[in-house]
């Protein structure tokens, strides 16, 4: 299954993703430049450059917090907000403004220093290019239908609502492409383990983004701000449910917060028939580090392991810190055994690679135990679930082998 992985900072996956951003830029540049795009396809007379401004202030202001915020967070929880300016620069000042917009969001400093890459400046390029080709939906669609911008301002908000839709899929796609080449999944695996809250998030930030568009017209200017600053304000007591949910080390769940994930999980499992994976993870060698390089330099490797575990799953999937060197992670919706299999050698292998400390470079081991939890007559308690996969776990130590795997028998018992 080792074959299967494919690191984040792999040179196919850079190359990949620095493709993507030349490809957006080359394409923003030639389309302004070479194809006429109507700048009046717009929702507001004012258009233009007032759009423009409109979308570049709003993604500034979320952008510098948004990456306050990620610092703050450890990089847990957060949604990134771009399309949202996007949409509201197309439809405040037109095609070219939301791509403007969207040059400007490849290049946000966050995405350029935090990693995992996994191919967020890639995704963001994708912007780029769908803020284009949504430029020239709206243009054609006006042509395919026939009638004048101003004869019917129902056309143009039509043609807008087409362009956010180009902008959202292709985006989309940029991001399905990435997961193929990071994960060395197949296409149909991809789209399989592909990141639903993604989905989800792009989804509701289009809907941002058109009321920003629609309260900037219903008001003005600074009614969109109140938009945006709400925004913040949710992010707020997001936060500090966040905080209190995760380890303050490493940045994870603690126990109590990933449960609850894990019993959303199970009525997953009975109501939907979603299968789910659990996986404990035990450090080999860990107590060595501490006793020869001291504790310090033991936290430290936790910290390493906290960053790597949660650069390794996907959005959906959530890892927790169970104490001391015991980890967890829950895989969610996963299509069959294989992919949850090759998803835990791909954590294991990442967690086995070199950590440079001050004083030496250590290497420190992992045992796995995984349980699939599949649709059954009785879907194991939360309880048992930590209980059969932590034997597993034991089971792999005992062994000295990276993973062991079980999965739900017919009929079983629940825990009490």
């Amino acid at each position: 299954m080792n074959r299967r992985r494919r690191s984040d900072h792999s040179p196919v996956l850079l190359t990949y993703t620095g493709a993507q951003i030349v490809l957006g830029l080359v394409v923003f540049v030639w389309a302004i430049q070479q194809y006429p795009i109507d700048q009046r396809i717009t929702l507001t007379q004012a258009g233009g450059r007032e759009g423009i401004l409109l979308g570049l202030v709003f993604w500034i202001l979320i952008g510098l917090l948004g990456s306050t915020r990620v610092e703050r967070l450890h990089g847990h929880g957060v949604l990134t907000f771009h399309i949202p300016f996007i949409v509201a620069a197309m439809a405040l000042g037109g095609p070219v403004a939301g791509g403007v917009v969207a040059a400007v969001s490849t290049i946000e400093r966050r995405e350029l220093t935090e990693l995992p890459w996994y191919g967020t400046l890639a995704n963001h390029a994708a912007l780029t290019i769908s803020g284009v080709i949504g430029g020239l939906v709206l243009v054609n669609t006006r042509a395919v239908l026939g009638t004048e911008l101003a004869e019917a301002e129902a056309v143009e908000l039509i043609a807008i609502v087409l362009g956010s839709f180009v902008l959202t899929v292709l985006s989309s796609g940029m991001a399905v492409g990435t997961v193929v080449l990071r994960d060395r999944l197949s296409l149909g695996e991809a789209t399989r383990v592909y990141d639903a809250s993604y989905r989800v998030t792009a989804a509701s930030e289009v809907v941002l983004g058109w009321v920003l568009a629609f309260t900037y017209l219903a008001v003005g200017w600074w009614s969109a701000l109140i938009v945006a600053t709400l925004v913040l304000v949710v992010w707020q007591g997001h936060d500090a449910r966040e905080i209190a949910t995760h380890d303050p080390m490493t940045g994870l769940l603690t126990r109590p917060g990933f449960d609850v994930h894990v019993k959303e999980a199970i009525k997953a499992t009975e109501r939907r028939g979603q299968r789910a994976a659990l996986l404990a993870i035990d450090l080999d060698r860990f107590k060595a580090v501490n006793d020869q390089y001291g504790h310090a330099a033991g936290d430290e490797v936790l910290r390493v392991v906290g960053a790597r575990l949660r650069g390794s799953i996907r959005l959906i999937d959530a890892a927790v810190r169970r104490g001391g060197d015991e980890f967890g992670v829950l895989l969610v919706d996963v299509h069959d055994l294989e992919t949850a299999t090759a998803l835990a050698m791909r954590i294991h292998a990442r967690l086995c690679e070199p950590i440079e400390l001050d004083r030496a470079t250590v290497q420190v081991g992992a045992s796995i135990g995984l349980y699939l939890v599949e649709p059954a007559d009785r879907v194991p308690s939360a309880g048992r679930m930590h209980d059969l996969v932590d034997g597993l776990m034991y089971e792999a130590k005992r062994a000295r082998e990276p993973l062991r795997v079980a999965r739900t028998a017919e009929p079983v018992e629940h825990a009490a």
